[in-house]
């Protein structure tokens, strides 16, 4: 809502001022604390084009929440400045209600991600930054070529999507959709994602892939699928192929990864097929629970799965399977925290990842799809493989290095408490979410 947008947007402003000073963290956990008060209270003035519902409001507190973890974690000061931005794009977004406040505010959030990851210090940051940029620049080229179709036949860009459109309309409807699966890394619009994830900064990775795809995920499926809906015999079809093609390959690429973080790219791009399955869904009375819960989830454990590769980066030198072997020896706290995370991913019970796959399954189920939630199960137990390997070798292998954290890690393993807090809540207490 506006009051909350207002704190974090002047706050980022002010933040630029406080750059090489002692302030600038504490002034922005200060900006994240009071935009996640107001969002709370729910007192604000809408927008043109602009609306909150419970549900969004609901999923504003996480993403303030995970972005105040965000900056805990952080140093750098460039960074933390954009975690604002990011989150003041990201509460527009969400509550966009017109094509035009989407697009605009769509485009917002990947203007500032493309200027993220151009923080680069080595040739590998470069290589994913510049993929990144292609991918961007891709995704609005579809973007502005849908609206215009959409225009032209007939669609306006101070409303919500027709519910009756034309076949310009509707055409229109499809191009854009194709921007959106760039942002939500579908197959075959994915291939960008693994090396970008893989490549810039792990807290960067952290930003993409575990709140700005959930953001986008939640904010097109509201102003998409009342649309979608009534055109299911020829929508979902296409969002079934691409949802299997979209999980199976991205579970199989992430097998036998040397590297933990392209481990993690291959599997943010498969949770991005079992997101897309809410849209599968859309027969069922189920799927705004399912997109909402399953985005939860994903945010917190995808965010912490990076944060803590971030700390492993930087401060022990631990990249690959080959170093995190023993881990568990050096760093008993950081290495429990994210074998928890790492288990959420895989959908252990009890933890969010669990109880948001098992939703999303439920729900395709209930549209009469059993047999594509089938497939997704089968998906999931594929993926306990390589997440079994990363926790075995942090457990059961040999240490062969004795590195010693460079500095004091307190608070990003605060940052970690409080993302870990997040996803056993929401493994457990999963009756907030039903109850909104």
């Amino acid at each position: 809502m506006i009051s909350a947008f207002t704190l974090l947007f002047g706050f980022g402003l002010i933040s630029i001022a406080l750059h090489r000073t002692h302030f600038l963290k504490l002034f922005a956990l200060l900006g994240m604390a009071l935009a996640l008060y107001a969002t709370y209270l729910g007192e604000g003035v809408a927008l043109s084009g602009f609306m909150l519902d419970e549900r969004v409001r609901l999923f504003e507190i996480i993403l303030e929440l995970v972005l105040f973890a965000f900056v805990l974690h952080e140093d750098d000061e460039t960074t933390i400045t954009q975690i604002l931005f990011i989150g003041a794009s990201s509460m527009l977004l969400l509550e966009s209600q017109t094509v035009l406040s989407f697009l605009l505010s769509f485009e917002s959030l990947s203007l500032i991600s493309v200027i993220l990851v151009s923080l680069i210090d080595t040739k590998e940051q470069a290589q994913g930054a510049v993929k990144m940029f292609i991918a961007g620049a891709l995704s609005t080229g579809f973007l502005f070529l849908g609206v215009a179709f959409y225009v032209m036949g007939g669609g306006a860009l101070l409303e919500p999507l027709t519910q009756e459109p034309s076949t310009f309309e509707s055409l229109g409807i499809f191009i854009m959709l194709i921007a959106l699966f760039y942002k939500l890394t579908i197959v075959p619009f994915h291939g960008w994602a693994a090396d970008t994830y893989a490549l810039v900064r792990e807290s960067h990775a952290a930003l993409l892939s575990g709140v700005a795809k959930s953001v986008v995920g939640v904010a097109a499926f509201h102003i998409f699928t009342p649309t979608l809906a009534l055109d299911s015999l020829l929508s979902t079809p296409l969002l079934v192929t691409l949802a299997i093609a979209t999980m199976t390959l991205g579970n199989f690429l992430a097998l036998f990864r040397e590297k933990i973080s392209q481990m993690l790219a291959y599997s943010s791009i498969a949770h991005a097929g079992y997101m897309l399955l809410a849209f599968v869904a859309l027969k069922s009375e189920y799927a705004q629970d399912a997109i909402l819960y399953i985005a939860i989830a994903y945010i917190f454990m995808q965010s912490a799965a990076f944060l803590v590769l971030d700390t492993l980066k930087k401060h022990y030198n631990i990249s690959t399977f080959e170093d995190i072997k023993g881990f568990s020896s050096q760093n008993a706290i950081l290495a429990f925290m994210f074998t928890l995370q790492l288990f959420s991913l895989a959908g252990i019970p009890l933890l969010a990842g669990f109880l948001g796959k098992a939703v999303v399954f439920y729900a395709v189920v209930d549209s009469g799809l059993w047999w594509v939630a089938l497939i997704a199960l089968l998906n999931s137990a594929l993926s306990v493989g390589y997440y079994a390997w990363l926790v075995k070798s942090i457990y059961f292998d040999s240490r062969t290095r004795k590195d010693v954290a460079t500095k004091s890690i307190k608070t990003p393993i605060l940052a970690q408490f409080i993302l870990l807090a997040g996803t056993l809540y929401f493994g457990i207490f999963a009756g907030l979410v039903f109850g909104v």
